[in-house]
């Protein structure tokens, strides 16, 4: 039986936010709602790729999204990931 300690949880949501294209994301969220085809522009990269990183975020619980007609727009699922990401992009 493999139990998952408090570390591992943490851990596994650390990984979600160790690629440069996922913070850039965090970054533009921590600035207001966005939907998906603006994120793809603000980290410069393929849908594919931007739909990718969002899954990452949203399964992680750092993003929520939200379908408005055939767009899904993405928030910040807590304001301390915001405060986070911008404290860490200061440094």
């Amino acid at each position: 039986m493999t139990t998952r300690s408090p570390f591992d949880a943490a851990a596994r949501r650390l990984r979600a936010l160790a690629h440069p294209v996922r913070l850039r994301i965090l970054a533009r969220l921590a600035e207001g709602e966005c939907c998906a085809s603006e994120a793809t522009t603000c980290a410069g990269i393929s849908q594919p790729n931007a739909s990718q990183h969002l899954r990452a975020l949203r399964e992680a619980g750092y993003i929520a999204g939200q379908r408005q007609g055939t767009r899904i727009c993405y928030r910040i699922a807590d304001a301390r990931t915001a405060d986070f990401v911008k404290n860490l992009l200061k440094g």
